[in-house]
């Protein structure tokens, strides 16, 4: 009766030690995806803010083109096909920068409306200046470019606030 006793008040233990871990683990979980979560949220405003100034240096005159030919930029690379790379494309199409080549780590899903795709393991054509758009991995993605061209490696956020 005693061993009895002593197994069921051992099996409430283990049960009690479950629910207590398992709670645990459910708030570390949770507290991991608000942290995720914020980030994200972090990285969408930040693209907020960059495509409202971008709109409004637009229509006060301003352009991505000026940056470029004041850096001497005439042929450049872009690192991201994303929507960002779209516009920055559209924004200079027909001007005197020209966009040689786009640069993505997915070059058979990318939205891109740059013909010429490479991965970043390819060995890259020359250009002027390599602009990264996905700007919130910037510093570990100017890292691996820096390694692969001998032109300044310059995130869109830098062109984009600049006008």
């Amino acid at each position: 009766m005693k061993k009895r006793a002593e197994s069921f008040i051992a099996g409430i233990g283990g049960m009690i030690a479950g629910i207590v871990m398992g709670r645990f683990f459910q708030r570390r979980r949770e507290k991991k995806r608000l942290y995720f979560v914020g980030q994200e949220r972090d990285k969408f405003q930040d693209y907020y803010y960059l495509l409202s100034h971008w709109l409004e240096a637009k229509n006060n005159g301003g352009n991505v083109t000026e940056y470029f030919i004041e850096r001497g930029c005439q042929r450049i690379a872009v690192y991201g096909m994303g929507e960002l790379a779209n516009r920055l494309c559209e924004d200079l199409q027909g001007s005197e920068v020209e966009v040689m080549y786009g640069i993505d780590r997915d070059v058979c899903n990318t939205i891109s409306r740059i013909p010429d795709i490479y991965s970043p393991e390819d060995s890259l054509p020359s250009v002027d200046a390599v602009v990264v758009t996905p700007f919130y991995a910037f510093d570990s993605i100017q890292e691996m470019l820096t390694r692969k061209v001998r032109c300044p490696v310059i995130s869109i956020e830098e062109v984009i606030w600049s006008i």
